[in-house]
Protein backbone atom coordinates (compact mmCIF):
# COMPACT_ATOMS: atom_id res chain seq x y z
CA UNK A 1 0.00 0.00 0.00
CA UNK A 2 1.15 3.91 -0.88
CA UNK A 3 0.38 6.24 1.61
CA UNK A 4 0.01 9.76 1.38
CA UNK A 5 0.18 12.72 3.82
CA UNK A 6 -1.73 16.09 3.40
CA UNK A 7 -0.62 18.42 6.31
CA UNK A 8 -2.54 21.93 6.95
CA UNK A 9 -0.77 24.06 9.39
CA UNK A 10 -2.72 26.79 10.65
CA UNK A 11 -4.90 28.68 8.06
CA UNK A 12 -3.23 27.03 4.91
CA UNK A 13 -3.42 23.30 3.44
CA UNK A 14 -0.18 21.86 2.70
CA UNK A 15 -0.51 18.16 1.26
CA UNK A 16 2.78 15.44 1.11
CA UNK A 17 2.66 13.05 -1.10
CA UNK A 18 4.47 9.43 -0.88
CA UNK A 19 5.23 6.45 -3.62
CA UNK A 20 5.14 7.81 -7.43
CA UNK A 21 3.12 10.31 -7.21
CA UNK A 22 4.46 14.26 -7.46
CA UNK A 23 2.44 16.89 -5.28
CA UNK A 24 2.45 20.44 -7.11
CA UNK A 25 1.46 24.07 -5.58
CA UNK A 26 -1.53 25.59 -7.19
CA UNK A 27 -0.98 28.68 -4.17
CA UNK A 28 1.19 29.12 -1.66
CA UNK A 29 -0.89 30.05 1.57
CA UNK A 30 0.07 33.16 4.16
CA UNK A 31 2.00 32.08 6.78
CA UNK A 32 0.07 32.41 9.78
CA UNK A 33 0.42 32.09 13.32
CA UNK A 34 2.17 29.28 15.83
CA UNK A 35 2.88 26.07 14.13
CA UNK A 36 1.13 24.17 17.40
CA UNK A 37 -2.19 24.96 15.52
CA UNK A 38 -2.07 21.95 13.25
CA UNK A 39 -4.61 19.91 11.28
CA UNK A 40 -3.67 16.85 9.31
CA UNK A 41 -5.57 15.83 6.29
CA UNK A 42 -4.02 11.94 5.61
CA UNK A 43 -4.47 10.30 1.73
CA UNK A 44 -3.40 6.60 1.27
CA UNK A 45 -3.95 4.75 -2.03
CA UNK A 46 -3.14 1.38 -3.54
CA UNK A 47 -1.43 2.24 -6.64
CA UNK A 48 -0.71 5.59 -8.70
CA UNK A 49 0.30 3.90 -11.81
CA UNK A 50 -2.82 2.54 -14.28
CA UNK A 51 -3.79 1.44 -17.71
CA UNK A 52 -5.26 3.28 -20.01
CA UNK A 53 -8.32 1.28 -20.72
CA UNK A 54 -11.41 2.59 -18.98
CA UNK A 55 -11.69 -0.07 -16.20
CA UNK A 56 -8.65 0.27 -13.96
CA UNK A 57 -9.09 2.35 -10.79
CA UNK A 58 -7.30 3.41 -7.63
CA UNK A 59 -9.00 4.42 -4.21
CA UNK A 60 -7.58 7.37 -2.48
CA UNK A 61 -9.07 7.09 1.34
CA UNK A 62 -9.59 10.59 3.06
CA UNK A 63 -9.26 10.86 7.03
CA UNK A 64 -8.97 14.36 8.88
CA UNK A 65 -7.75 15.01 12.55
CA UNK A 66 -7.34 18.05 14.36
CA UNK A 67 -4.58 19.77 16.59
CA UNK A 68 -5.91 17.19 19.44
CA UNK A 69 -6.21 13.73 17.68
CA UNK A 70 -9.91 13.88 16.86
CA UNK A 71 -11.86 13.67 13.62
CA UNK A 72 -12.85 16.34 11.50
CA UNK A 73 -15.31 16.89 8.86
CA UNK A 74 -13.32 18.71 5.90
CA UNK A 75 -15.65 19.42 2.82
CA UNK A 76 -13.15 19.16 -0.52
CA UNK A 77 -13.59 20.09 -4.01
CA UNK A 78 -12.28 17.30 -6.28
CA UNK A 79 -10.88 17.49 -9.61
CA UNK A 80 -8.99 16.11 -13.07
CA UNK A 81 -6.62 18.12 -14.64
CA UNK A 82 -4.43 17.24 -17.54
CA UNK A 83 -2.11 19.94 -18.29
CA UNK A 84 -3.33 21.82 -16.22
CA UNK A 85 -7.10 22.40 -17.95
CA UNK A 86 -9.68 20.54 -16.05
CA UNK A 87 -11.79 18.39 -17.78
CA UNK A 88 -13.38 15.09 -17.42
CA UNK A 89 -10.40 12.78 -18.16
CA UNK A 90 -11.73 9.36 -16.79
CA UNK A 91 -14.22 9.38 -13.61
CA UNK A 92 -14.23 10.37 -9.84
CA UNK A 93 -16.46 8.79 -7.81
CA UNK A 94 -17.70 12.26 -5.76
CA UNK A 95 -16.03 15.67 -6.85
CA UNK A 96 -17.63 16.75 -3.47
CA UNK A 97 -16.07 14.34 -0.34
CA UNK A 98 -16.39 15.53 2.77
CA UNK A 99 -13.67 14.00 5.38
CA UNK A 100 -13.63 11.10 6.04
CA UNK A 101 -14.27 9.81 2.71
CA UNK A 102 -12.99 7.11 0.03
CA UNK A 103 -12.46 8.41 -3.97
CA UNK A 104 -11.95 6.39 -6.49
CA UNK A 105 -10.85 7.26 -9.98
CA UNK A 106 -11.14 5.79 -12.78
CA UNK A 107 -9.22 5.76 -15.85
CA UNK A 108 -10.51 6.78 -19.19
CA UNK A 109 -10.64 4.61 -21.92
CA UNK A 110 -7.97 3.81 -24.87
CA UNK A 111 -9.57 6.41 -27.22
CA UNK A 112 -9.58 8.87 -25.15
CA UNK A 113 -7.37 11.56 -26.80
CA UNK A 114 -5.48 9.44 -28.63
CA UNK A 115 -2.79 8.79 -26.38
CA UNK A 116 0.08 6.31 -27.34
CA UNK A 117 2.31 7.10 -24.52
CA UNK A 118 2.67 7.32 -21.04
CA UNK A 119 0.36 10.88 -19.77
CA UNK A 120 0.45 11.97 -16.07
CA UNK A 121 -3.23 12.90 -14.54
CA UNK A 122 -3.87 16.01 -11.83
CA UNK A 123 -6.47 14.96 -8.93
CA UNK A 124 -6.74 18.19 -7.65
CA UNK A 125 -7.94 18.96 -4.48
CA UNK A 126 -9.19 22.04 -2.54
CA UNK A 127 -10.73 22.60 0.90
CA UNK A 128 -13.96 24.67 0.41
CA UNK A 129 -14.71 25.23 3.96
CA UNK A 130 -14.03 28.66 5.68
CA UNK A 131 -11.87 27.40 8.55
CA UNK A 132 -8.58 26.87 8.77
CA UNK A 133 -8.78 25.40 5.33
CA UNK A 134 -8.53 28.40 3.20
CA UNK A 135 -11.11 27.56 -0.24
CA UNK A 136 -8.24 29.31 -2.38
CA UNK A 137 -5.83 26.93 -1.56
CA UNK A 138 -5.31 23.95 -4.10
CA UNK A 139 -3.10 20.77 -3.68
CA UNK A 140 -2.74 17.94 -6.49
CA UNK A 141 -1.70 14.41 -6.68
CA UNK A 142 -0.30 13.18 -9.97
CA UNK A 143 -1.48 9.48 -11.25
CA UNK A 144 0.44 7.59 -14.38
CA UNK A 145 -2.05 6.55 -16.99
CA UNK A 146 -0.06 3.85 -19.45
CA UNK A 147 -1.49 3.20 -22.52
CA UNK A 148 -2.47 -0.88 -23.23
CA UNK A 149 1.12 -3.25 -24.66
CA UNK A 150 3.19 -0.01 -23.31
CA UNK A 151 5.69 -2.13 -20.55
CA UNK A 152 7.85 0.40 -19.11
CA UNK A 153 11.62 -0.09 -18.54
CA UNK A 154 13.22 -1.84 -15.90
CA UNK A 155 16.76 -0.91 -14.41
CA UNK A 156 17.92 -2.89 -11.57
CA UNK A 157 20.96 -1.18 -11.04
CA UNK A 158 19.34 2.54 -11.19
CA UNK A 159 18.93 3.29 -7.27
CA UNK A 160 18.00 6.88 -6.62
CA UNK A 161 19.73 7.98 -3.15
CA UNK A 162 20.26 11.36 -1.55
CA UNK A 163 21.50 13.21 1.04
CA UNK A 164 20.03 16.64 3.32
CA UNK A 165 21.83 19.52 4.92
CA UNK A 166 21.15 19.91 7.68
CA UNK A 167 18.77 17.16 8.89
CA UNK A 168 17.38 18.61 11.40
CA UNK A 169 17.00 22.05 10.04
CA UNK A 170 15.55 25.21 11.71
CA UNK A 171 12.34 27.07 10.49
CA UNK A 172 13.05 28.46 7.65
CA UNK A 173 16.55 27.68 7.39
CA UNK A 174 17.58 26.50 3.43
CA UNK A 175 17.93 23.07 3.44
CA UNK A 176 20.42 21.67 0.61
CA UNK A 177 19.63 18.23 -1.30
CA UNK A 178 21.78 16.19 -2.91
CA UNK A 179 21.34 13.18 -5.34
CA UNK A 180 24.77 13.11 -6.58
CA UNK A 181 24.91 9.36 -5.36
CA UNK A 182 21.95 8.27 -7.41
CA UNK A 183 23.31 5.23 -9.50
CA UNK A 184 22.42 3.82 -13.09
CA UNK A 185 23.77 1.34 -15.46
CA UNK A 186 27.45 1.92 -16.69
CA UNK A 187 28.76 1.17 -20.26
CA UNK A 188 29.45 -2.48 -19.07
CA UNK A 189 26.20 -3.07 -17.30
CA UNK A 190 27.75 -2.78 -13.72
CA UNK A 191 26.46 -0.02 -11.54
CA UNK A 192 27.59 3.69 -12.15
CA UNK A 193 26.90 7.40 -10.90
CA UNK A 194 23.41 8.32 -12.90
CA UNK A 195 25.03 12.19 -12.83
CA UNK A 196 23.05 13.78 -15.86
CA UNK A 197 22.13 11.39 -17.67
CA UNK A 198 19.02 11.19 -15.35
CA UNK A 199 16.42 13.26 -14.57
CA UNK A 200 15.44 13.94 -10.52
CA UNK A 201 12.24 15.29 -9.24
CA UNK A 202 11.46 16.00 -5.75
CA UNK A 203 8.46 15.88 -3.51
CA UNK A 204 9.81 17.96 -0.27
CA UNK A 205 6.82 16.80 2.09
CA UNK A 206 5.33 20.10 2.64
CA UNK A 207 3.22 20.32 -0.80
CA UNK A 208 6.22 21.80 -2.91
CA UNK A 209 8.43 19.96 -5.60
CA UNK A 210 11.67 20.87 -7.34
CA UNK A 211 13.80 18.93 -9.82
CA UNK A 212 17.67 18.97 -10.69
CA UNK A 213 20.78 16.81 -8.64
CA UNK A 214 20.91 19.62 -5.84
CA UNK A 215 17.96 21.27 -5.09
CA UNK A 216 17.29 23.68 -2.34
CA UNK A 217 14.34 23.74 -0.26
CA UNK A 218 13.35 26.06 2.71
CA UNK A 219 10.46 24.70 5.12
CA UNK A 220 8.15 27.52 7.10
CA UNK A 221 6.87 25.01 9.69
CA UNK A 222 8.22 22.73 11.83
CA UNK A 223 7.72 19.21 11.66
CA UNK A 224 8.70 15.87 10.05
CA UNK A 225 8.45 15.62 6.65
CA UNK A 226 9.01 12.64 4.04
CA UNK A 227 10.98 13.48 1.48
CA UNK A 228 10.89 11.57 -2.03
CA UNK A 229 13.25 11.16 -4.81
CA UNK A 230 11.99 10.08 -8.21
CA UNK A 231 14.71 9.15 -10.46
CA UNK A 232 14.25 8.90 -14.34
CA UNK A 233 17.10 6.91 -16.45
CA UNK A 234 17.81 7.79 -20.41
CA UNK A 235 15.25 4.76 -21.17
CA UNK A 236 12.42 6.02 -18.97
CA UNK A 237 13.27 3.30 -15.87
CA UNK A 238 12.24 5.00 -12.77
CA UNK A 239 13.39 4.49 -9.43
CA UNK A 240 12.44 5.91 -6.08
CA UNK A 241 13.61 6.70 -2.31
CA UNK A 242 12.09 8.65 0.61
CA UNK A 243 13.46 9.88 3.89
CA UNK A 244 12.81 11.97 6.77
CA UNK A 245 13.50 15.40 7.01
CA UNK A 246 13.05 17.17 10.55
CA UNK A 247 12.47 20.94 11.31
CA UNK A 248 12.56 22.03 14.59
CA UNK A 249 11.54 25.45 15.68
CA UNK A 250 14.32 28.15 15.17
CA UNK A 251 15.46 30.56 18.57
CA UNK A 252 12.39 32.02 20.19
CA UNK A 253 12.18 35.93 20.30
CA UNK A 254 12.85 37.86 23.46
CA UNK A 255 9.83 39.56 24.52
CA UNK A 256 9.87 42.15 26.91
CA UNK A 257 7.91 45.03 27.74
CA UNK A 258 7.24 48.14 30.26
CA UNK A 259 4.15 50.03 31.17
CA UNK A 260 3.12 53.57 33.46
CA UNK A 261 2.36 54.58 35.42
CA UNK A 262 3.94 51.98 37.40
CA UNK A 263 1.44 51.68 40.21
CA UNK A 264 -2.23 52.09 38.45
CA UNK A 265 -5.05 52.97 40.31
CA UNK A 266 -8.98 51.39 39.38
CA UNK A 267 -10.14 52.35 36.07
CA UNK A 268 -7.17 54.13 35.38
CA UNK A 269 -5.58 53.94 31.75
CA UNK A 270 -2.18 51.80 31.55
CA UNK A 271 0.37 52.23 28.91
CA UNK A 272 1.93 48.74 27.39
CA UNK A 273 4.83 49.45 25.69
CA UNK A 274 6.68 45.97 23.63
CA UNK A 275 9.41 48.08 21.59
CA UNK A 276 12.00 46.64 23.19
CA UNK A 277 11.06 43.19 22.11
CA UNK A 278 13.47 41.26 20.02
CA UNK A 279 13.25 39.17 17.51
CA UNK A 280 16.25 36.19 16.51
CA UNK A 281 19.07 37.15 14.11
CA UNK A 282 17.84 37.39 10.94
CA UNK A 283 13.44 36.88 12.01
CA UNK A 284 10.89 39.58 12.31
CA UNK A 285 8.45 39.92 14.59
CA UNK A 286 5.12 39.58 13.39
CA UNK A 287 2.45 39.83 16.02
CA UNK A 288 2.08 40.81 19.99
CA UNK A 289 -0.31 39.36 21.72
CA UNK A 290 -1.40 40.37 25.55
CA UNK A 291 -2.85 38.15 28.32
CA UNK A 292 -4.11 41.13 31.18
CA UNK A 293 -4.51 38.27 33.95
CA UNK A 294 -8.50 39.80 34.40
CA UNK A 295 -10.04 37.73 31.46
CA UNK A 296 -8.98 40.22 28.69
CA UNK A 297 -6.76 40.26 25.85
CA UNK A 298 -5.46 42.84 23.47
CA UNK A 299 -2.44 42.27 20.27
CA UNK A 300 -0.40 45.22 19.27
CA UNK A 301 3.03 46.21 20.00
CA UNK A 302 1.43 48.83 22.13
CA UNK A 303 -2.15 48.92 23.77
CA UNK A 304 -3.57 50.32 26.86
CA UNK A 305 -6.13 48.84 29.39
CA UNK A 306 -7.49 49.38 32.88
CA UNK A 307 -8.71 47.42 35.66
CA UNK A 308 -11.97 47.26 37.18
CA UNK A 309 -11.08 46.41 41.09
CA UNK A 310 -7.89 46.59 42.84
CA UNK A 311 -5.51 43.29 43.49
CA UNK A 312 -2.72 41.61 41.47
CA UNK A 313 -3.13 41.18 37.85
CA UNK A 314 -0.23 38.72 36.03
CA UNK A 315 0.09 39.94 32.30
CA UNK A 316 1.53 37.61 30.12
CA UNK A 317 3.49 39.05 26.72
CA UNK A 318 3.57 36.34 23.73
CA UNK A 319 5.91 37.87 20.18
CA UNK A 320 5.74 35.92 17.87
CA UNK A 321 7.92 36.06 14.77
CA UNK A 322 7.54 35.08 10.92
CA UNK A 323 9.04 31.69 11.46
CA UNK A 324 6.08 31.07 13.97
CA UNK A 325 8.52 30.58 16.76
CA UNK A 326 6.94 32.14 20.42
CA UNK A 327 8.86 34.05 22.78
CA UNK A 328 6.94 34.86 26.10
CA UNK A 329 7.68 36.87 28.69
CA UNK A 330 8.41 34.04 31.75
CA UNK A 331 7.49 34.08 34.51
CA UNK A 332 4.33 36.49 34.38
CA UNK A 333 4.41 40.55 35.32
CA UNK A 334 3.01 41.48 38.13
CA UNK A 335 0.76 44.74 38.10
CA UNK A 336 -0.53 45.51 41.70
CA UNK A 337 -3.76 47.71 41.20
CA UNK A 338 -4.36 49.81 43.86
CA UNK A 339 -7.90 50.83 45.44
CA UNK A 340 -6.85 54.54 45.28
CA UNK A 341 -8.60 56.76 42.57
CA UNK A 342 -4.96 57.00 40.45
CA UNK A 343 -3.71 59.67 38.28
CA UNK A 344 -3.66 60.02 34.91
CA UNK A 345 -1.25 58.32 32.46
CA UNK A 346 1.43 60.35 30.98
CA UNK A 347 3.11 58.77 27.25
CA UNK A 348 4.92 60.41 24.43
CA UNK A 349 6.31 59.38 21.24
CA UNK A 350 9.33 61.49 19.35
CA UNK A 351 10.86 61.70 16.22
CA UNK A 352 13.34 61.23 13.78
CA UNK A 353 14.15 58.31 16.32
CA UNK A 354 18.02 59.18 15.78
CA UNK A 355 18.46 62.63 16.14
CA UNK A 356 21.71 64.42 15.38
CA UNK A 357 23.10 67.56 17.35
CA UNK A 358 21.38 70.52 16.22
CA UNK A 359 18.73 68.96 14.39
CA UNK A 360 14.68 69.61 15.38
CA UNK A 361 13.19 66.75 17.39
CA UNK A 362 9.39 66.41 17.61
CA UNK A 363 7.88 65.23 20.48
CA UNK A 364 3.93 64.17 21.20
CA UNK A 365 2.14 64.09 23.94
CA UNK A 366 -0.69 63.00 22.72
CA UNK A 367 -0.93 59.22 23.73
CA UNK A 368 -1.58 59.85 27.41
CA UNK A 369 -4.81 59.48 28.96
CA UNK A 370 -6.89 61.07 31.47
CA UNK A 371 -8.00 58.86 34.76
CA UNK A 372 -11.87 59.74 33.55
CA UNK A 373 -12.99 61.25 30.42
CA UNK A 374 -14.53 64.26 32.17
CA UNK A 375 -11.05 65.02 33.60
CA UNK A 376 -8.93 65.90 30.93
CA UNK A 377 -5.08 66.82 30.90
CA UNK A 378 -4.70 70.61 31.24
CA UNK A 379 -1.14 70.79 31.38
CA UNK A 380 1.99 69.22 29.33
CA UNK A 381 5.42 70.34 30.95
CA UNK A 382 8.62 68.59 29.57
CA UNK A 383 11.78 68.75 30.53
CA UNK A 384 14.33 67.62 28.05
CA UNK A 385 17.14 66.81 30.61
CA UNK A 386 19.66 69.17 28.76
CA UNK A 387 19.80 72.03 31.25
CA UNK A 388 17.27 73.57 29.52
CA UNK A 389 14.04 75.85 31.11
CA UNK A 390 10.66 73.40 31.23
CA UNK A 391 8.65 73.98 28.53
CA UNK A 392 4.61 74.39 29.71
CA UNK A 393 1.57 74.08 27.39
CA UNK A 394 -1.58 72.91 27.15
CA UNK A 395 -0.71 71.65 23.33
CA UNK A 396 0.71 67.90 23.17
CA UNK A 397 3.14 68.59 20.73
CA UNK A 398 6.70 70.78 20.98
CA UNK A 399 9.81 70.92 19.39
CA UNK A 400 13.39 70.95 21.03
CA UNK A 401 17.02 71.13 19.93
CA UNK A 402 19.69 69.21 21.76
CA UNK A 403 23.23 71.28 21.27
CA UNK A 404 25.44 68.60 22.30
CA UNK A 405 25.71 64.70 21.59
CA UNK A 406 24.69 62.39 24.32
CA UNK A 407 21.75 60.49 25.84
CA UNK A 408 19.45 62.76 27.74
CA UNK A 409 16.32 62.18 30.00
CA UNK A 410 13.05 63.82 29.04
CA UNK A 411 10.28 63.86 31.45
CA UNK A 412 6.73 64.50 30.54
CA UNK A 413 4.33 65.87 33.43
CA UNK A 414 0.57 65.33 32.63
CA UNK A 415 -1.81 67.32 34.76
CA UNK A 416 -5.30 67.31 35.00
CA UNK A 417 -8.34 69.25 35.50
CA UNK A 418 -8.53 67.99 38.93
CA UNK A 419 -4.98 68.57 39.46
CA UNK A 420 -3.70 64.99 39.67
CA UNK A 421 -0.43 64.64 38.06
CA UNK A 422 1.22 61.48 36.11
CA UNK A 423 4.79 61.50 34.67
CA UNK A 424 6.75 59.63 32.60
CA UNK A 425 10.47 59.32 30.85
CA UNK A 426 12.19 58.44 27.81
CA UNK A 427 15.57 58.21 27.05
CA UNK A 428 16.66 60.13 23.95
CA UNK A 429 19.82 59.13 22.16
CA UNK A 430 21.81 62.28 20.52
CA UNK A 431 24.28 61.34 18.21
Amino acid sequence: MRTKHIFAFAASAVITVLGGCTVKDVDTPALSGPSTFVHSIQLTTDRDTLTLNGMDSTEIRITSTGPTGQSENIPLRAQVFVNGVPMDFGTLSTKTPITPATVRYTAPPPSAMSLQQPTTVSIRVTPTSSGDFRSEVSRQVELLLIPQGVILPSNPNLVASFSATPNPALVLQTVAFDASATTASGTDGARALCDTRCTYSWSFGDGRSGSGIRPFHTYTTIGTYLVTLTVVDPLGAQAQTTQTQTVNPGVPPTATFSFSPSSPGIDQVIFFNATAARPATGRTIVSYDWDFGDGTKASGMTTTHSYKSAGQFPVILRVTDDAGTVGQVTPPTTITVTATAGVPTAAFTFSPTAPAVNQQVFFDGSTSRPLASNQPISQYRWDFGDGSPDEVSENSRVTHVFRRAGTYVVRLTVTDSTGKIGTTTVNVAIQ
